[in-house]
């Protein structure tokens, strides 16, 4: 390999995730691998001011965060606030508590046999999923981090599930009636959910909603209309053990770990189409960005 600092150099591609703040970066690699972690890029720049153990220290660290089969946590001294997972076909997770944000490498998945994929159609499955689990081609962003990891993660950069509905009372609370009551509801903290990908050389960040169409009926007749959902972060998947592997779902589902619950349990009113036009590439990388809408700072005055 040679000298580990240059070949991290010869690797990395940086990319500035926000024109305004060219201190986040987001570690996009050659040949569309994630094989250099967002950290390294203070050991190659701050590298100078360590001592040569500890800086051959944080090299093996990194390096056998990225060659490992299993998972593994690399941490550095200088952002103590920053994980990253290992998952299956080389996807990562980073854990940014910092920021409250998760950014999981993903796959654009196409199964034009499932509904709302080429066409209209009715779902519960989730448009963000975890390669292997039951639904897995019903997934639009594929993974290969465990959903575990994932829920595990999202608790940890401060979200809260505060209503879990199981799975013997979907029936009971499904759908939209005169009954209909707040129980009825899966809720949590609420959760943004952006795409990320690279386009002719150029960083593209949309919101999930950008890439998908709904169709409701209004006086009985179908009215196209921009996708508004409320997502939040529930965690009934895992809580159950719903080997579904969603992530992701519309229409309230509770076999995923975060939903749209503007509507109660399970109530597949709303139809849905993925905008092709818009969509990265089938088969192209993407980076599934997790937030949570309650930011490190939530104030920036306090009366004292």
């Amino acid at each position: 390999m040679g000298n580990p600092i240059n070949y991290l150099k010869e690797k990395e591609e940086l990319m500035i995730l926000n024109k305004n703040d060219h201190n986040k970066k987001l570690t996009y690699c050659s040949e569309n691998e994630y094989e250099i972690k967002s950290t390294m890029q203070r050991f190659i720049t701050k590298g100078k001011s360590l001592k040569r153990t500890s800086l051959l220290k944080i090299i093996v660290t990194a390096l056998l965060s990225i060659f490992a089969g299993s998972n593994v946590y690399a941490e550095t001294p200088e952002d103590i606030h920053t994980k990253i997972v290992n998952g299956k076909r080389d996807d990562i997770m980073i854990i940014d508590k910092a920021n409250c944000e998760l950014r999981i490498s993903a796959t654009v998945t196409k199964d034009v046999r499932k509904p709302s994929i080429a066409d209209w159609g009715c779902r519960g499955q989730a448009f963000f999923g975890v390669w292997g689990g039951k639904m897995e081609r019903f997934f639009i962003f594929t993974t290969g981090v465990s959903r575990p990891e994932v829920d595990k993660a999202l608790q940890q950069i401060g979200l809260h599930s505060h209503r879990q509905i199981p799975m013997n009372e979907v029936k009971k609370r499904s759908g939209l009636k005169a009954s209909t009551t707040a129980a009825d509801y899966l809720d949590g903290d609420p959760v943004i959910c952006t795409i990320r990908y690279k386009k002719e050389g150029k960083l593209i960040e949309g919101a999930l909603e950008n890439f998908i169409m709904e169709k409701i009926v209004v006086d009985g007749s179908d009215v196209i209309k921009p996708y508004t959902p409320h997502f939040i972060y529930h965690g009934t998947g895992e809580a159950v053990n719903f080997p579904s592997g969603c992530i992701i779902c519309p229409s309230g589902c509770n076999g995923g770990i975060i939903t749209d619950n503007a509507l109660p349990l399970s109530t597949t009113l709303n139809q849905y189409k993925v905008n092709w036009d818009v969509m990265p590439p089938v088969g192209s990388r993407v980076e599934v960005v997790l937030k949570s809408i309650y930011g490190p700072q939530p104030m920036t005055t306090i009366d004292k």
